[in-house]
C-alpha cells in the first residue's frame, strides 16, 4: 500500500487531491493548518454564536446599549450649534443690525447739504419735510449699513420696521404649528436637509431686494421655514438622549457663538447685502451636516415602525458612529411600543379633558400643563421684549449699553458681540450645576430665575416710578440686561424640559410647535402693547406688565409645576394622562394596599362595637347569640351543676 510519506525524505509532502479527501469527509469538519499535508483532520462540529436574547421594555434601556451621549450625540450637538449662527443671523437681524440708522445727509434747495444726526425725531422730520430737496444716508466711516438707510425708514416709514419684525414673527408662528404638526404625524425628518437648503437659498434671495416690501416678504418665508425647522429639530434632539444628558442637547439652541459669529461678520462685510451673502457662505457646509441627520427611533417605536427604528438604532451603534456594537431586531424592541389607537392628533389634544375615572378621579393632566405652559411662554415673551424695546430697539439705547458694557465704543457691532458673550457663561454653569447636583431640579431652577427677575423687574418699577431713572438710564439697562439673560438661558431652558417630560413622543413635537407659537405671540403682543407704552406718559406700564406675568407664573408654577428631573419620557396618550406603566403600577398598587387597609379598619371597628355590646350583655346575665360569646359544650354545664 502506497504510503503518503517517502522513506527517503522525512519532510511533508503535499497531497494533491486534498479536495477529493475533503469531499469525502463530513461538512462540519474543521481542518488545522497544515492538512494539506495530509495530517488526520479533526471531527469537531462549528459551534453556532449564541445570541444572548434581549427584551426591552422601555426606551431608556436601549439609550443605554447604543450609548445616551456618544459620537452621534455630540456630531448632532455641533451641527445644530453651527447651524444657530445661519438662524440667528436672519431671525435676529432686524433686532440690532438691520435698524441701526446712519447720519443723514439733507440736500437743500440751493444745493447745498446739511447734516442730519441720528436718531431722527420729530423736530428732525419736520425739517426734512419741509427743506429737504434730497436726502441721502451718509456711508463714510459707518460702521454697518442697515435696510433703515437703504430703504429710508425714518419719519413717516419709520413704522416699517415694526412692519417687517411682525411679518417675520407671524411667519415664524405658522411655521411652528405647522412644523409641529409635520413632525408628529410624518416624522421628525420631515423636509430637514431641505428645509435648511430653503432657508440658505430664501437668506440669500434678500440680498436683490428693491423695496422694504420686498425683503420683508422673502424674509418671512425664511422664519416661516424656520419655524418648521426648529420645532422639528428641538423635538429631535431631545429624544435622541436620555434625561441625564437632555439639558446639554437643549442647550445646542442657545446662540451665544451664533451673536459673536454674526457680529464678527458684520464687522468684516459693513453693509447689510455683503452680510448675508457671507453669513450664507459660512453656513453652507451645513447642508452636509443635515443630510446625516436620522430619524427619531423613539417617534419610530411610538408609532409602531420598529423595523425602521432598528435600522436606525444598528446605524447609531455601528462603528461608524457611538460603535457599540449592538444590534437590534423587531423582537427585542416590540414590548416598548404599547397598542394604542393612533389618532390624528393635533392642539386640540393638548388641552383634551379625559373624564375617565380611575380610583374616584378624572386625568386633566395635560390640559393643566398646558394651561401652565401658556402663561410661561408669555412670560418669556415679555419679558423679551422689554430688553428688545429697552435696549435694542432705539438708536440711542445701543449708544447707551456699549458704553455700559464697552467704555471705548458705541458700536452696535460691538454690542452684539457682547451680547453673545455674556450668554455664553450662564449656560455652562447651568449644565455643570444639573449633572453634578442631583436636587437641583427643573422645578427650583424654574422657581428661582422667576423670582430673580421679579425681584429685579421690582427694582426697575420702583426707579422708573419714582423719577429716579428713565426706561432707557444706565441703571436701568443694566438690571434689563440681566434680568433678559437668566431669561434666555435658565427659564426657557427649563421651559423647554418640562414640555418635553410632560407631553409624549405621539404629541411632543405639537407641544413645541404650540410653544414656539405662543412665544411669537408674545412677541406681537409686544409690539402691539409693550413699545406704545415705553413712548407713552406712563412708560412704567411697559415693566409692570411682565412683572404682573411673572408674579402669575411664579404662583401658578409653585402649586401645579411638577418636579421632572430624572423622570422618563412617556410615549403614548394613557401614559401622558396616567403615566407610565412602570411608574404608575406601583402606585395603583399601594392606592389599592390603602383602599384595603381602611376597608379593614372599618370592618374592626364594626365586630369591635359588636363585640362589646355582646361582652356587656353577657356580664348582665342576658342570653346573647353572638360569635363574640363564650359557648360553653353540654357536658361542661352538667358538671358545673354536679359541682
Amino acid at each position: 500500500m502506497e504510503s503518503n510519506f517517502s522513506n527517503s525524505d522525512s519532510t511533508l509532502k503535499p497531497i494533491n487531491n486534498i479536495s477529493k479527501i475533503q469531499n469525502k469527509v463530513r461538512k462540519d469538519t474543521v481542518f488545522s493548518e497544515n492538512d494539506e499535508y495530509g495530517r488526520r483532520p479533526t471531527y469537531a462540529k462549528k459551534r453556532k454564536e449564541k445570541k444572548d436574547v434581549v427584551f426591552y421594555t422601555n426606551f431608556e434601556e436601549v439609550l443605554q446599549k447604543v450609548n445616551a451621549f456618544g459620537p452621534y450625540q455630540i456630531f448632532c450637538f455641533i451641527v445644530i450649534l453651527y447651524a444657530s449662527i445661519e438662524w440667528a443671523g436672519n431671525s435676529t437681524f432686524m433686532h440690532v443690525l438691520g435698524s441701526f440708522e446712519p447720519d443723514w445727509n439733507c440736500t437743500l434747495a440751493n444745493n447745498n447739504t446739511v447734516k442730519i444726526t441720528a436718531p431722527t425725531n420729530d423736530s428732525s422730520c419736520a425739517y426734512i419735510k419741509k427743506n429737504c430737496k434730497s436726502l441721502s444716508p451718509i456711508k463714510q466711516n459707518l460702521e454697518f449699513f442697515s435696510i433703515v438707510g437703504q430703504f429710508q425708514l425714518i419719519c413717516d416709514d419709520e413704522d416699517k420696521v415694526e412692519y417687517i419684525e411682525v411679518i417675520m414673527a407671524g411667519s415664524s408662528l405658522i411655521g411652528s404649528i405647522i412644523g409641529g404638526h409635520m413632525g408628529d404625524h410624518f416624522g421628525r425628518q420631515t423636509i430637514f436637509f431641505t428645509g435648511e437648503l430653503l432657508i440658505i437659498i430664501t437668506s440669500m434671495m434678500c440680498t436683490a431686494a428693491q423695496s422694504w416690501i420686498a425683503f420683508a416678504a422673502i424674509q418671512g418665508v425664511n422664519c416661516f421655514i424656520y419655524g418648521v425647522i426648529e420645532t422639528t429639530s428641538l423635538t429631535m434632539m431631545v429624544e435622541f438622549t436620555s434625561n441625564k444628558y437632555r439639558v446639554i442637547m437643549v442647550n445646542a439652541f442657545q446662540w451665544p457663538i451664533a451673536y459673536m459669529t454674526s457680529a464678527l461678520i458684520a464687522f468684516l462685510t459693513k453693509g447689510w447685502q455683503v452680510y448675508f451673502v457671507f453669513l450664507n457662505l459660512v453656513s453652507s457646509p451645513l447642508a452636509i451636516g443635515f443630510m446625516l441627520f436620522l430619524e427619531s427611533p423613539r417617534w419610530l417605536i411610538a408609532r409602531n415602525e420598529l423595523s425602521q427604528a432598528c435600522d436606525v438604532l444598528n446605524d447609531i451603534a455601528h462603528q461608524r458612529w457611538n460603535n457599540t456594537k449592538a444590534r437590534f431586531t423587531t423582537k427585542d424592541i416590540s414590548a416598548i411600543h404599547k397598542t394604542e389607537k393612533q389618532g390624528f392628533y393635533w392642539f386640540y389634544h393638548l388641552f383634551r379633558f379625559l373624564n375617565i375615572q380611575v380610583s374616584n378621579f378624572s386625568t386633566k393632566r395635560l390640559a393643566k400643563q398646558s394651561c401652565l405652559q401658556i402663561i410661561s411662554v408669555l412670560t418669556y415673551a415679555m419679558v423679551s421684549n422689554t430688553y428688545l424695546f429697552t435696549v435694542t430697539g432705539l438708536h440711542g439705547s445701543i449708544l447707551c449699553v456699549s458704553q455700559i458694557i464697552s467704555p471705548f465704543s458705541d458700536s452696535a457691532i460691538m454690542f452684539t458681540f457682547l451680547d453673545g458673550v455674556f450668554r455664553l457663561f450662564v449656560p455652562i454653569v447651568i449644565v455643570i450645576f444639573d449633572l453634578m447636583v442631583p436636587s437641583f431640579g427643573r422645578k427650583i431652577q424654574f422657581l428661582g430665575s422667576l423670582v430673580i427677575e421679579g425681584i429685579l423687574f421690582g427694582v426697575i418699577i420702583a426707579l422708573v416710578a419714582t423719577g429716579t431713572c428713565t426706561y432707557d438710564s444706565k441703571p436701568v439697562t443694566i438690571l434689563v440686561i440681566i434680568a433678559t439673560m437668566i431669561n434666555d438661558c435658565i427659564f426657557w431652558i427649563n421651559i423647554v424640559q418640562i414640555t418635553t417630560q410632560r407631553y409624549p413622543t405621539v404629541i411632543r413635537c405639537i407641544a413645541f410647535g404650540f410653544l414656539h407659537s405662543f412665544r411669537h405671540i408674545g412677541a406681537i403682543i409686544g409690539f402691539i402693547i409693550l413699545k406704545p407704552l415705553l413712548t407713552s406718559n406712563w412708560s412704567t406700564g411697559a415693566f409692570v406688565i411682565p412683572e404682573a406675568m411673572i408674579i402669575l407664573t411664579i404662583i401658578v408654577g409653585f402649586f401645579f409645576q411638577p418636579e421632572t428631573k430624572g423622570k422618563a419620557l412617556m410615549d403614548q396618550m394613557v401614559e401622558a394622562n396616567y403615566g407610565r406603566m412602570e411608574n404608575e403600577l406601583p402606585r395603583a398598587l399601594m392606592r389599592l394596599a390603602a383602599g384595603h387597609r381602611v376597608d379593614q379598619s372599618e370592618m374592626r371597628q364594626i365586630h369591635r362595637k359588636a363585640m362589646e355590646s355582646a361582652k356587656a350583655a353577657e356580664l348582665m346575665g342576658q342570653k346573647v347569640e353572638s360569635p363574640w360569646v363564650f359557648k360553653e359544650k353540654e357536658g361542661e354545664k352538667e358538671d358545673k351543676k354536679e359541682d
